[in-house]
Protein backbone atom coordinates (compact mmCIF):
# COMPACT_ATOMS: atom_id res chain seq x y z
CA UNK A 1 0.00 0.00 0.00
CA UNK A 2 2.70 2.42 0.91
CA UNK A 3 4.13 1.75 -2.36
CA UNK A 4 1.74 2.19 -4.46
CA UNK A 5 0.96 5.92 -3.03
CA UNK A 6 4.36 6.76 -2.87
CA UNK A 7 4.24 5.78 -6.71
CA UNK A 8 1.25 8.07 -7.26
CA UNK A 9 2.45 10.35 -5.76
CA UNK A 10 5.66 10.21 -7.88
CA UNK A 11 3.26 10.16 -11.06
CA UNK A 12 1.75 13.46 -9.64
CA UNK A 13 4.87 15.55 -8.96
CA UNK A 14 6.27 14.33 -12.55
CA UNK A 15 3.11 15.32 -14.12
CA UNK A 16 3.04 18.64 -12.83
CA UNK A 17 6.20 19.45 -12.57
CA UNK A 18 8.74 17.63 -15.62
CA UNK A 19 8.49 19.07 -18.74
CA UNK A 20 12.28 19.13 -20.44
CA UNK A 21 15.04 16.56 -19.58
CA UNK A 22 15.65 13.13 -19.59
CA UNK A 23 12.41 12.02 -17.82
CA UNK A 24 10.27 13.74 -19.85
CA UNK A 25 8.64 10.27 -21.40
CA UNK A 26 8.01 9.36 -18.02
CA UNK A 27 6.22 12.36 -17.07
CA UNK A 28 4.12 13.05 -20.25
CA UNK A 29 3.47 8.92 -19.28
CA UNK A 30 2.50 10.39 -15.95
CA UNK A 31 -0.14 13.31 -17.45
CA UNK A 32 -1.61 10.53 -20.01
CA UNK A 33 -2.51 8.78 -16.71
CA UNK A 34 -3.84 11.32 -14.22
CA UNK A 35 -6.08 12.59 -17.26
CA UNK A 36 -7.41 9.30 -18.00
CA UNK A 37 -7.74 8.86 -13.94
CA UNK A 38 -10.16 12.10 -14.01
CA UNK A 39 -12.35 10.30 -16.78
CA UNK A 40 -12.91 8.08 -14.38
CA UNK A 41 -13.21 9.94 -11.65
CA UNK A 42 -16.56 12.16 -13.71
CA UNK A 43 -17.98 8.90 -14.31
CA UNK A 44 -17.86 7.82 -10.75
CA UNK A 45 -19.21 11.16 -9.47
CA UNK A 46 -22.03 11.48 -12.39
CA UNK A 47 -24.79 9.72 -10.91
CA UNK A 48 -24.54 12.00 -7.89
CA UNK A 49 -23.19 15.87 -8.24
CA UNK A 50 -23.21 17.96 -11.58
CA UNK A 51 -20.09 20.18 -10.30
CA UNK A 52 -18.01 17.58 -9.37
CA UNK A 53 -19.01 16.08 -12.74
CA UNK A 54 -18.21 19.67 -14.45
CA UNK A 55 -14.71 20.13 -12.48
CA UNK A 56 -13.19 16.78 -13.30
CA UNK A 57 -14.58 17.80 -17.01
CA UNK A 58 -12.56 20.37 -16.61
CA UNK A 59 -9.81 18.67 -15.58
CA UNK A 60 -9.66 16.22 -18.09
CA UNK A 61 -9.59 18.99 -20.61
CA UNK A 62 -6.65 20.80 -19.00
CA UNK A 63 -4.72 17.18 -19.00
CA UNK A 64 -5.74 16.62 -22.52
CA UNK A 65 -4.45 19.75 -24.11
CA UNK A 66 -1.05 19.29 -21.78
CA UNK A 67 -0.66 15.37 -24.02
CA UNK A 68 -1.96 16.28 -27.02
CA UNK A 69 -0.38 15.56 -30.33
CA UNK A 70 -1.83 18.25 -32.82
CA UNK A 71 -1.30 15.77 -36.03
CA UNK A 72 -2.91 13.17 -34.80
CA UNK A 73 -5.03 14.58 -33.11
CA UNK A 74 -6.32 16.43 -36.59
CA UNK A 75 -6.00 13.00 -38.07
CA UNK A 76 -8.75 11.20 -35.45
CA UNK A 77 -11.47 14.19 -36.91
CA UNK A 78 -11.70 12.23 -39.55
CA UNK A 79 -13.68 9.79 -37.93
CA UNK A 80 -17.46 9.86 -39.19
CA UNK A 81 -18.75 9.90 -35.21
CA UNK A 82 -16.42 12.80 -34.65
CA UNK A 83 -17.37 14.54 -37.95
CA UNK A 84 -20.65 14.33 -37.01
CA UNK A 85 -20.65 16.32 -33.25
CA UNK A 86 -18.77 18.71 -34.77
CA UNK A 87 -21.53 19.35 -37.63
CA UNK A 88 -23.93 19.70 -35.27
CA UNK A 89 -21.58 22.08 -32.99
CA UNK A 90 -20.95 24.45 -35.97
CA UNK A 91 -24.51 24.70 -36.71
CA UNK A 92 -25.07 26.04 -33.55
CA UNK A 93 -22.33 28.38 -33.33
CA UNK A 94 -23.58 29.77 -37.04
CA UNK A 95 -26.78 29.80 -35.10
CA UNK A 96 -25.73 32.81 -32.92
CA UNK A 97 -25.95 34.49 -35.62
CA UNK A 98 -29.15 34.05 -37.33
CA UNK A 99 -30.91 34.20 -33.91
CA UNK A 100 -33.24 37.16 -34.25
CA UNK A 101 -35.05 39.11 -31.63
CA UNK A 102 -33.10 37.61 -28.40
CA UNK A 103 -30.18 38.97 -26.44
CA UNK A 104 -26.77 37.95 -27.38
CA UNK A 105 -26.71 36.25 -23.30
CA UNK A 106 -29.05 34.23 -24.41
CA UNK A 107 -28.09 33.24 -27.78
CA UNK A 108 -24.94 31.89 -26.01
CA UNK A 109 -26.72 30.11 -23.30
CA UNK A 110 -28.16 28.18 -25.94
CA UNK A 111 -24.77 27.19 -27.00
CA UNK A 112 -23.89 25.62 -23.47
CA UNK A 113 -26.39 22.24 -24.42
CA UNK A 114 -23.95 21.84 -27.14
CA UNK A 115 -20.35 22.20 -26.09
CA UNK A 116 -21.03 18.51 -24.53
CA UNK A 117 -20.91 17.59 -27.87
CA UNK A 118 -16.82 18.53 -28.63
CA UNK A 119 -16.52 16.05 -25.95
CA UNK A 120 -17.22 13.21 -28.43
CA UNK A 121 -13.57 13.81 -30.94
CA UNK A 122 -11.43 14.32 -27.77
CA UNK A 123 -13.01 10.86 -26.19
CA UNK A 124 -12.23 9.31 -29.08
CA UNK A 125 -8.68 10.62 -29.65
CA UNK A 126 -8.04 9.66 -26.66
CA UNK A 127 -9.04 6.39 -25.77
CA UNK A 128 -7.52 5.03 -29.28
CA UNK A 129 -4.66 5.32 -27.86
CA UNK A 130 -5.17 4.51 -24.33
CA UNK A 131 -6.27 1.01 -23.22
CA UNK A 132 -7.77 2.23 -19.93
CA UNK A 133 -11.25 3.04 -21.05
CA UNK A 134 -12.80 -0.22 -19.40
CA UNK A 135 -11.99 1.87 -16.10
CA UNK A 136 -14.43 4.70 -16.60
CA UNK A 137 -17.22 1.79 -16.80
CA UNK A 138 -16.44 0.45 -13.85
CA UNK A 139 -16.46 3.34 -11.84
CA UNK A 140 -19.39 4.41 -13.56
CA UNK A 141 -21.62 0.88 -13.08
CA UNK A 142 -19.71 1.14 -9.28
CA UNK A 143 -21.20 3.96 -8.63
CA UNK A 144 -24.64 3.37 -9.88
CA UNK A 145 -24.79 0.03 -7.94
CA UNK A 146 -23.79 2.22 -4.77
CA UNK A 147 -26.94 4.29 -5.72
CA UNK A 148 -29.17 1.44 -6.18
CA UNK A 149 -28.24 0.34 -2.46
CA UNK A 150 -28.54 3.40 -1.20
CA UNK A 151 -32.08 3.79 -3.27
CA UNK A 152 -33.24 0.53 -1.03
CA UNK A 153 -32.74 2.28 2.31
CA UNK A 154 -34.37 5.75 1.06
CA UNK A 155 -37.52 3.65 0.02
CA UNK A 156 -38.32 2.56 3.30
CA UNK A 157 -36.25 6.01 5.77
CA UNK A 158 -36.86 8.84 3.53
CA UNK A 159 -34.79 11.00 6.18
CA UNK A 160 -32.00 9.42 5.09
CA UNK A 161 -32.47 11.47 1.38
CA UNK A 162 -29.43 13.45 0.51
CA UNK A 163 -32.17 15.73 -1.32
CA UNK A 164 -35.71 14.45 -0.40
CA UNK A 165 -38.18 14.45 -2.78
CA UNK A 166 -42.12 13.26 -1.26
CA UNK A 167 -43.16 12.70 -4.91
CA UNK A 168 -40.11 10.82 -5.99
CA UNK A 169 -39.53 7.93 -3.24
CA UNK A 170 -36.44 5.56 -3.74
CA UNK A 171 -34.61 8.77 -5.07
CA UNK A 172 -31.78 10.10 -2.66
CA UNK A 173 -30.03 12.36 -5.41
CA UNK A 174 -30.88 14.03 -8.78
CA UNK A 175 -34.32 12.61 -9.88
CA UNK A 176 -35.81 9.79 -11.26
CA UNK A 177 -35.55 10.33 -14.83
CA UNK A 178 -31.34 10.60 -14.44
CA UNK A 179 -31.48 7.67 -11.81
CA UNK A 180 -33.82 5.32 -14.44
CA UNK A 181 -30.90 6.11 -17.19
CA UNK A 182 -28.05 5.51 -15.37
CA UNK A 183 -29.57 2.07 -13.91
CA UNK A 184 -30.79 0.64 -17.02
CA UNK A 185 -27.87 2.01 -19.35
CA UNK A 186 -25.72 -0.06 -16.72
CA UNK A 187 -28.00 -2.61 -16.63
CA UNK A 188 -28.29 -3.63 -20.22
CA UNK A 189 -24.14 -3.32 -20.49
CA UNK A 190 -23.56 -5.31 -18.10
CA UNK A 191 -26.28 -8.05 -19.68
CA UNK A 192 -23.47 -8.35 -22.39
CA UNK A 193 -20.36 -8.65 -20.40
CA UNK A 194 -22.28 -11.52 -19.10
CA UNK A 195 -23.06 -13.07 -21.82
CA UNK A 196 -18.87 -12.57 -22.99
CA UNK A 197 -17.71 -14.31 -19.38
CA UNK A 198 -19.21 -17.40 -20.14
CA UNK A 199 -18.33 -17.87 -23.61
CA UNK A 200 -15.11 -17.08 -22.16
CA UNK A 201 -15.65 -19.59 -19.64
CA UNK A 202 -15.40 -16.93 -16.40
CA UNK A 203 -18.09 -18.12 -14.76
CA UNK A 204 -17.43 -15.99 -11.89
CA UNK A 205 -17.37 -12.57 -13.85
CA UNK A 206 -20.61 -13.26 -15.61
CA UNK A 207 -22.76 -14.70 -12.61
CA UNK A 208 -21.90 -11.20 -10.43
CA UNK A 209 -22.15 -9.21 -13.76
CA UNK A 210 -26.20 -11.18 -14.27
CA UNK A 211 -26.91 -10.92 -10.62
CA UNK A 212 -25.86 -7.09 -10.79
CA UNK A 213 -28.18 -6.30 -14.11
CA UNK A 214 -31.17 -7.63 -12.30
CA UNK A 215 -30.60 -6.22 -9.29
CA UNK A 216 -30.59 -2.85 -11.47
CA UNK A 217 -33.39 -3.59 -13.23
CA UNK A 218 -34.95 -4.64 -9.85
CA UNK A 219 -34.79 -1.51 -8.29
CA UNK A 220 -36.40 0.04 -11.56
CA UNK A 221 -39.41 -2.33 -11.23
CA UNK A 222 -40.34 -2.16 -7.72
CA UNK A 223 -38.49 1.46 -6.32
CA UNK A 224 -39.00 3.64 -9.39
CA UNK A 225 -38.76 4.22 -12.93
CA UNK A 226 -39.42 7.13 -15.61
CA UNK A 227 -41.76 6.45 -17.75
CA UNK A 228 -39.16 6.89 -20.71
CA UNK A 229 -37.62 3.98 -19.16
CA UNK A 230 -40.27 1.54 -20.19
CA UNK A 231 -40.33 3.12 -23.08
CA UNK A 232 -36.16 1.96 -24.56
CA UNK A 233 -36.09 -0.93 -22.11
CA UNK A 234 -38.00 -3.11 -23.90
CA UNK A 235 -36.24 -1.84 -26.78
CA UNK A 236 -32.88 -2.60 -25.55
CA UNK A 237 -34.18 -6.25 -24.26
CA UNK A 238 -35.29 -7.18 -27.75
CA UNK A 239 -32.06 -5.49 -29.34
CA UNK A 240 -29.97 -7.88 -27.10
CA UNK A 241 -31.86 -11.19 -27.31
CA UNK A 242 -31.32 -10.30 -31.41
CA UNK A 243 -27.35 -9.38 -30.84
CA UNK A 244 -26.75 -12.29 -28.81
CA UNK A 245 -29.31 -15.16 -29.58
CA UNK A 246 -29.99 -17.58 -32.46
CA UNK A 247 -33.33 -16.81 -34.38
CA UNK A 248 -35.23 -19.95 -32.67
CA UNK A 249 -33.96 -18.69 -29.10
CA UNK A 250 -34.72 -15.17 -29.96
CA UNK A 251 -38.65 -15.75 -30.59
CA UNK A 252 -38.27 -17.83 -27.43
CA UNK A 253 -36.59 -14.66 -25.73
CA UNK A 254 -39.19 -12.60 -26.90
CA UNK A 255 -41.96 -14.86 -25.26
CA UNK A 256 -40.00 -14.90 -22.14
CA UNK A 257 -39.90 -10.60 -21.91
CA UNK A 258 -43.75 -10.63 -22.35
CA UNK A 259 -44.16 -12.97 -19.74
CA UNK A 260 -41.84 -11.58 -17.48
CA UNK A 261 -43.50 -7.97 -18.34
CA UNK A 262 -47.05 -9.43 -17.68
CA UNK A 263 -45.55 -10.60 -14.57
CA UNK A 264 -43.74 -7.73 -12.97
CA UNK A 265 -47.13 -5.77 -13.88
CA UNK A 266 -48.87 -7.74 -11.73
CA UNK A 267 -46.51 -7.74 -8.89
CA UNK A 268 -44.99 -4.21 -8.93
CA UNK A 269 -46.78 -1.30 -7.77
CA UNK A 270 -44.51 1.14 -8.49
CA UNK A 271 -45.47 -0.31 -12.60
CA UNK A 272 -48.82 -0.23 -12.37
CA UNK A 273 -49.11 3.28 -10.93
CA UNK A 274 -46.41 4.62 -13.50
CA UNK A 275 -48.43 3.21 -16.78
CA UNK A 276 -51.72 4.20 -15.58
CA UNK A 277 -50.60 7.39 -14.30
CA UNK A 278 -49.69 8.40 -17.74
CA UNK A 279 -53.10 7.41 -19.20
CA UNK A 280 -54.93 8.87 -16.55
CA UNK A 281 -52.81 12.45 -17.41
CA UNK A 282 -53.95 11.47 -21.42
CA UNK A 283 -57.61 11.72 -20.29
CA UNK A 284 -56.71 15.04 -18.06
CA UNK A 285 -55.09 16.56 -20.62
CA UNK A 286 -57.68 15.82 -23.16
CA UNK A 287 -60.51 18.08 -20.72
CA UNK A 288 -58.01 20.48 -19.82
CA UNK A 289 -54.95 21.56 -21.60
CA UNK A 290 -51.73 21.78 -19.59
CA UNK A 291 -53.17 20.67 -16.32
CA UNK A 292 -50.78 17.24 -15.59
CA UNK A 293 -47.31 16.62 -16.82
CA UNK A 294 -48.70 14.83 -20.21
CA UNK A 295 -50.64 17.62 -20.83
CA UNK A 296 -47.96 20.06 -20.56
CA UNK A 297 -46.06 18.09 -23.03
CA UNK A 298 -48.41 17.78 -25.53
CA UNK A 299 -49.04 21.67 -25.54
CA UNK A 300 -45.51 22.44 -25.54
CA UNK A 301 -45.53 19.95 -28.78
CA UNK A 302 -48.07 21.95 -30.02
CA UNK A 303 -46.32 25.19 -29.73
CA UNK A 304 -42.75 23.73 -30.85
CA UNK A 305 -44.50 22.72 -34.46
CA UNK A 306 -46.31 26.13 -34.80
CA UNK A 307 -42.85 27.72 -33.95
CA UNK A 308 -41.13 25.22 -36.31
CA UNK A 309 -43.48 26.10 -39.33
CA UNK A 310 -42.66 29.62 -38.87
CA UNK A 311 -39.10 28.84 -39.47
CA UNK A 312 -39.16 25.69 -41.35
CA UNK A 313 -35.56 25.83 -42.71
CA UNK A 314 -32.85 27.56 -40.86
CA UNK A 315 -34.97 27.85 -36.76
CA UNK A 316 -35.01 30.93 -35.17
CA UNK A 317 -31.40 30.53 -34.07
CA UNK A 318 -29.26 29.50 -31.20
CA UNK A 319 -30.94 30.12 -28.06
CA UNK A 320 -34.17 31.05 -29.19
CA UNK A 321 -36.37 27.86 -28.01
CA UNK A 322 -36.63 29.20 -24.15
CA UNK A 323 -38.00 32.86 -25.55
CA UNK A 324 -39.88 31.46 -28.06
CA UNK A 325 -41.84 28.60 -25.99
CA UNK A 326 -42.32 31.26 -23.08
CA UNK A 327 -42.91 34.32 -24.85
CA UNK A 328 -46.91 34.13 -24.36
CA UNK A 329 -46.87 34.01 -20.27
CA UNK A 330 -48.44 37.18 -19.54
CA UNK A 331 -51.54 36.02 -21.74
CA UNK A 332 -51.64 32.54 -20.26
CA UNK A 333 -50.15 32.76 -16.74
CA UNK A 334 -52.33 29.81 -15.67
CA UNK A 335 -50.75 27.19 -17.87
CA UNK A 336 -47.66 25.43 -16.54
CA UNK A 337 -46.42 24.56 -20.03
CA UNK A 338 -45.54 28.29 -20.94
CA UNK A 339 -43.06 28.40 -17.81
CA UNK A 340 -40.77 25.95 -19.72
CA UNK A 341 -38.37 26.67 -22.25
CA UNK A 342 -37.50 23.08 -22.99
CA UNK A 343 -40.48 21.23 -25.96
CA UNK A 344 -39.18 17.49 -24.03
CA UNK A 345 -38.43 16.47 -27.09
CA UNK A 346 -34.87 16.76 -28.77
CA UNK A 347 -35.95 16.89 -32.58
CA UNK A 348 -38.38 19.67 -31.76
CA UNK A 349 -35.76 21.52 -29.53
CA UNK A 350 -33.28 21.50 -32.76
CA UNK A 351 -36.59 22.00 -35.18
CA UNK A 352 -37.00 25.51 -33.50
CA UNK A 353 -33.60 26.39 -33.44
CA UNK A 354 -32.13 25.33 -36.68
CA UNK A 355 -35.13 24.32 -38.64
CA UNK A 356 -35.06 20.95 -40.70
CA UNK A 357 -31.27 21.19 -40.94
CA UNK A 358 -30.69 21.02 -37.49
CA UNK A 359 -33.07 17.91 -37.52
CA UNK A 360 -31.31 16.32 -40.57
CA UNK A 361 -28.10 16.89 -38.96
CA UNK A 362 -29.18 15.18 -35.79
CA UNK A 363 -30.68 12.33 -37.34
CA UNK A 364 -27.31 12.25 -39.54
CA UNK A 365 -24.91 12.02 -36.09
CA UNK A 366 -27.36 9.36 -34.89
CA UNK A 367 -27.13 7.46 -37.77
CA UNK A 368 -23.50 7.40 -37.99
CA UNK A 369 -23.12 6.18 -34.35
CA UNK A 370 -25.23 3.32 -34.49
CA UNK A 371 -23.14 2.67 -37.40
CA UNK A 372 -19.89 3.17 -35.72
CA UNK A 373 -21.53 0.31 -33.16
CA UNK A 374 -23.00 -2.40 -35.52
CA UNK A 375 -20.25 -4.97 -34.80
CA UNK A 376 -19.37 -7.89 -32.73
CA UNK A 377 -18.14 -7.08 -28.73
CA UNK A 378 -18.93 -5.95 -25.75
CA UNK A 379 -17.55 -2.46 -26.47
CA UNK A 380 -19.49 -2.09 -29.34
CA UNK A 381 -22.57 -2.82 -28.01
CA UNK A 382 -22.01 -0.77 -24.79
CA UNK A 383 -21.51 2.30 -27.46
CA UNK A 384 -25.15 1.03 -29.16
CA UNK A 385 -27.07 0.83 -25.88
CA UNK A 386 -25.68 4.49 -25.36
CA UNK A 387 -26.98 5.74 -28.29
CA UNK A 388 -30.15 3.40 -28.93
CA UNK A 389 -31.10 4.75 -24.89
CA UNK A 390 -30.77 8.29 -26.14
CA UNK A 391 -32.78 8.36 -29.31
CA UNK A 392 -35.82 6.26 -27.48
CA UNK A 393 -35.15 8.89 -24.49
CA UNK A 394 -35.00 12.08 -26.76
CA UNK A 395 -38.95 11.33 -28.02
CA UNK A 396 -39.94 12.41 -24.75
CA UNK A 397 -37.37 14.93 -23.36
CA UNK A 398 -34.32 16.90 -24.46
CA UNK A 399 -31.85 14.04 -23.20
CA UNK A 400 -29.07 15.16 -25.94
CA UNK A 401 -28.57 18.61 -24.29
CA UNK A 402 -29.80 17.82 -20.43
CA UNK A 403 -26.48 17.64 -18.71
CA UNK A 404 -26.61 14.35 -17.20
CA UNK A 405 -28.45 12.24 -20.03
CA UNK A 406 -25.51 14.37 -22.75
CA UNK A 407 -22.76 13.95 -20.82
CA UNK A 408 -23.39 9.69 -20.28
CA UNK A 409 -23.71 9.35 -24.43
CA UNK A 410 -20.40 11.20 -25.24
CA UNK A 411 -18.71 9.31 -22.52
CA UNK A 412 -19.89 6.18 -23.64
CA UNK A 413 -19.86 7.22 -27.63
CA UNK A 414 -16.75 9.08 -27.09
CA UNK A 415 -15.16 5.94 -25.21
CA UNK A 416 -16.56 3.02 -27.21
CA UNK A 417 -15.71 4.75 -30.57
CA UNK A 418 -12.15 5.47 -29.10
CA UNK A 419 -11.46 1.87 -28.01
CA UNK A 420 -12.84 0.18 -31.11
CA UNK A 421 -10.79 2.25 -33.56
CA UNK A 422 -7.60 1.36 -30.76
CA UNK A 423 -8.39 -2.46 -31.45
CA UNK A 424 -9.01 -2.26 -35.20
CA UNK A 425 -5.61 -0.33 -35.73
CA UNK A 426 -3.57 -3.82 -35.12
CA UNK A 427 -5.64 -5.53 -37.07
CA UNK A 428 -5.47 -3.41 -40.16
CA UNK A 429 -1.91 -3.49 -39.78
CA UNK A 430 -2.08 -7.44 -39.93
CA UNK A 431 -4.05 -6.94 -43.06
CA UNK A 432 -2.04 -5.03 -44.85
CA UNK A 433 0.95 -7.27 -44.21
CA UNK A 434 -0.67 -10.31 -45.35
CA UNK A 435 -1.85 -8.41 -48.69
CA UNK A 436 1.50 -7.13 -49.26
CA UNK A 437 3.06 -10.28 -48.55
CA UNK A 438 0.62 -12.29 -51.20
Amino acid sequence: MYAAIKRELADVWLGFFVWTGPNRPAAQAARRKGTENFAVIAAAVLPWSTSLASVCGLAFLLGFLSTIRPAAFLRSLKHPASLTALALCLIAVLGVFWADGISWAERFRGLTPMAKLLGVPVLIYYFSQSDRGRYVLYAFVASCVILMLYSWVVLYWPALSIHYKSDQPGVPVKNYIDQSQGFAFCAFALAAVAVDGLRRQRQALAISAAIIAAALLANLAFVNVSRTALVYCPVLAVFFAYRYLGRMHFWIACLALVVTTAGLWTISSNLQHKVSAAFSEYRAAQKEAGSTSVGQRLELWNKSIELFKTAPVIGHGTGAAKPLLTRDIPKQAASPANTSGNPHNQTLLFAIQWGLLGVLVLYAMWGVHLLTFRGEGVVAWIGLVAVVQNILSSLFNSHLSDFYQGWLYVLAVGIAAGTLTRTAAPQQRAAVLSLNRS
